[in-house]
């Protein structure tokens, strides 16, 4: 991803020089006439720019017409940011009464200028319109392309619909019993009466459905029935921070608690005594990676000391060594779907309920879901990516796609084919992607910040406006 060309910025910028060309310096001759012409210019490389961003990751030489491309319409936004602090200055020259008369003529030499640099670049983007013809692009004649229907927040909640969800029967009544039950199986099969806490762990590799599985299991009417009120969700993720989880905990409770960096350990402690204290709860720590001994008992302890009888802890986890830190007193090894399962779950992605299904195009889902060998996220994935696609060139082009040859590893093959999944979005919304990409994992992003981070509010803007 980090040598991908990204369209989506460079088609703003040279819509925005257009624009300029039109507003600012118009009334200068043969400037019209030069803007006009670099519009229909990129009107033309526009509409091959979808075919080029895909096919640039396999094509050197299209990812070296793209480069260019790219280098013009940075060259066009130099000339933006020029223009525009020219603007600006005159602006603030007019407000403190200093421009005047003669003053007025001192941004001509700049207008010449910059008419001067909109020639070349239109001279520029003329060569690489002509080369583009060598590359033989398919034209895209759509205004915005479908978005994939892809889950991409990792912040996870306890909500989930029952509906959309394949095979895991047999694995939420096991939870389910487990629960509930006054008695705990170790890990070796043994059992112990659960007089305190007991820790249950859903184990298994990335994109194996561990959240979902949590989710069914925590919205199950028994289990509800069983822990009342006292049902807390936490998504945990790479940040292990004992006081946050201590908060989240207690927000889970109470809403209305306010979350102070002033607050101790021994008043968080103290808080969660009085919550929690004699109580039966469930709480369920989703998406756990810290595999320090010492944090996971300086987190469980409160939870051991102020809980009732019967009180269980829910871990989801990829990590063994997280598994067998926390001493679960039992955990879940979660398996990969039958072919069966998996074409459910495809089939309920990749048509529209209701429709009539494209015999052909069900044979090639078939042999797409096999390609994902028993991995839900891939097949959710895949299956909202072919929704989207209607012919059969295009489906025999994901199930002969180079990115199913990765051996024998798993995991390897879920990131390419999310990694598919991207490449499929609109460039302006990859585009957004790759901005937020800058912030590390679970970073909050204040929507109404504004100093320093101007660009958050167009990236809301227009997610807003893609969904």
């Amino acid at each position: 991803m980090a040598e991908e060309i990204l369209v989506g910025g460079v088609e703003e910028i040279v819509k925005r020089l257009i624009s300029l060309g039109i507003d600012e310096i118009g009334l200068l001759r043969g400037v019209k006439e030069e803007v006009e012409k670099l519009q229909t210019i990129f009107t033309h490389i526009q509409l091959v720019l979808q075919d080029a961003d895909k096919r640039q990751v396999g094509d050197e030489r299209v990812k070296l017409w793209l480069q260019k491309l790219k280098e013009a319409a940075y060259d066009a936004e130099d000339i933006l940011a020029e223009f525009a602090f020219d603007g600006l200055r005159r602006q603030v020259l007019a407000k403190t009464k200093v421009l005047n008369f003669f003053s007025c003529f001192a941004s001509l030499p700049l207008k010449f200028k910059t008419a001067h640099s909109i020639q070349n670049i239109t001279k520029r983007l003329k060569d690489i319109d002509e080369k583009k013809d060598s590359f033989r692009f398919n034209i895209d004649n759509t205004a915005e392309n479908v978005i994939p229907n892809v889950d991409a927040a990792r912040e996870t909640s306890s909500l989930v619909n029952e509906s959309d969800v394949f095979g895991r029967e047999s694995d939420k009544v096991k939870m389910v019993d487990m629960l509930i039950s006054d008695l705990g199986s170790s890990s070796a099969g043994a059992t112990t009466t659960a007089t305190t806490l007991s820790i249950v762990t859903i184990l298994g590799l990335g994109g194996l459905g561990k959240t979902t599985l949590a989710q069914l299991v925590f919205n199950d009417a028994t289990v509800k029935e069983h822990f009342g009120s006292m049902m807390i969700w936490v998504c945990v993720s790479e940040d292990f921070a004992v006081k946050t989880i201590w908060f989240k905990i207690l927000k889970e409770i109470d809403s209305s608690c306010t979350q102070s960096e002033s607050l101790s350990k021994q008043e968080l402690q103290k808080k969660l005594e009085k919550e929690l204290g004699g109580k039966k709860f469930l709480v369920v720590l989703d998406d756990c990676w810290q595999k320090d001994l010492d944090k996971w008992e300086d987190l469980i302890l409160p939870l051991k000391v102020y809980g009732a009888a019967g009180s269980k802890v829910v871990v989801t986890t990829r990590e063994d060594i997280v598994a067998s830190t926390i001493g679960s007193s039992y955990t879940h090894d979660l398996q990969l779907l039958s072919d069966d399962q998996c074409l459910r779950l495809f089939e309920s992605k990749a048509f529209v309920q209701g429709e009539t299904k494209n015999s052909n195009l069900v044979k090639i889902g078939e042999e797409i879901v096999k390609k994902c060998r028993g991995v839900p996220l891939a097949v959710k994935v895949l299956g909202g990516l072919m929704r989207s696609k209607r012919t059969e060139q295009e489906w025999l082009g994901i199930r002969d796609g180079e990115f199913w040859e990765l051996g024998g590893d798993v995991q390897k093959q879920v990131i390419e084919i999310l990694k598919l999944s991207y490449n499929n979005l609109p460039p302006k919304v990859r585009q957004c992607f790759s901005y937020c990409s800058v912030f590390p994992k679970d970073y909050e992003i204040q929507k109404t910040k504004s100093s320093g981070y101007g660009w958050h509010k167009d990236i809301f803007k227009y997610l807003k406006k893609v969904n």
